[in-house]
């Protein structure tokens, strides 16, 4: 599933084609959005669309006069933009030359969604998750309504400094109903803190050295310190970099077989603990594992509905008892 940094690229891709432009037609395969076309027809048509920004995993498209377009990717999604001259696919990680009449005029059958406006278009693809309203979507789609802070803020202010909002994270966190869950099921759960997934939460423990298997009420200051620092650090570095690993431990895997699965592949040497099952540890040498855990997740569909997921880890640097590892 794509998180957080992943959306906000979608987000970053739609907004420079869609921004600005005037919608010249806006269609839509998923029921809610068609009943709403079927209600409201041609209302969009002529209206300029103001901004796309995403939260957490969710995509966010404002249009005048007080309209907006929502989606969520869940596991395939995803976006394909297609204006100034360029066919951007933030998935497929290629640009293609093209006229600006150029996208497709045939319908997939795996397309959702498909976004017209004068000089460009964006296209849904294989999501299930798309909306159309007026007003304000926060007080609209229900899960907008309890979403965390996004661990990847937009630039405020004149320094365009991003200022994630620590206090609000720590306050979910700490809430009474999650004191006895594990650290490693509150951290995708979207109400405490918007855009974390499978990746992210296995980084940022490792980053922080703590046990998936933690409770919540057990967390120290310092953990609760770590974690604020972390997850958007990580987050936005693999919002920049499409990694979370630094640099040189990147170098380290890079050259040094015995730390990647397959040499020479870039994909293997984005992550500290993510998917290197069995791989020595970048810090003390002994293998990655990995071991399924019980989610805590009231917002069902951000995770697809799964009851438990893999977390990836060191034993060693996290401290956990992996031969009697809790069981939730």
């Amino acid at each position: 599933m794509p998180e957080g940094p992943e959306v906000r690229k979608y987000a970053d891709a739609v907004d420079r084609v869609l921004a600005g432009r005037t919608i010249v037609s806006l269609e839509a395969r998923t029921r809610v959005a068609k009943d709403w076309l079927a209600l409201n027809e041609g209302r969009l048509t002529g209206r300029q669309v103001l901004r796309v920004l995403s939260h957490g995993k969710h995509l966010l498209g404002f249009i005048e006069g007080g309209s907006y377009f929502h989606s969520h990717l869940m596991m395939w999604g995803r976006w394909q933009t297609f204006g100034s001259g360029i066919a951007h696919d933030n998935k497929r990680k290629k640009a293609d030359r093209l006229t600006t009449d150029s996208w497709p005029t045939e319908k997939d059958r795996r397309e959702r969604a498909r976004i017209i406006v004068n000089g460009g278009a964006a296209i849904l693809m294989s999501a299930p998750i798309f909306n159309i309203g007026e007003g304000d979507p926060y007080q609209q789609i229900e899960n907008l309504k309890t979403l965390g802070p996004d661990v990847l803020p937009y630039p405020t202010g004149a320094r365009g400094r991003r200022l994630f909002n620590a206090a609000e994270f720590r306050r979910r966190l700490m809430l009474p109903p999650h004191l006895d869950i594990t650290i490693g099921a509150a951290l995708l759960n979207q109400r405490i803190l918007a855009g974390l997934g499978n990746y992210l939460r296995s980084e940022i423990l490792f980053a922080c050295r703590l046990d998936p298997w933690l409770k919540v009420g057990a967390l120290s200051q310092k953990h609760l310190r770590c974690l604020s620092i972390k997850a958007p650090e990580l987050s936005l570095r693999a919002y920049l970099r499409t990694a979370t690993a630094a640099d040189e431990d990147r170098e380290r895997m890079r050259n040094d077989p015995t730390l990647v699965y397959q040499p020479g592949r870039e994909m293997g040497t984005r992550h500290l603990v993510f998917r290197r099952t069995n791989l020595p540890c970048l810090r003390c040498g002994l293998p990655v594992k990995q071991l399924r855990q019980p989610t805590y997740n009231p917002d069902g569909y951000e995770e697809d509905g799964e009851r438990t997921r893999i977390v990836y880890f060191c034993a060693s640097c996290q401290q956990v008892d992996f031969a009697n590892p809790p069981v939730s």
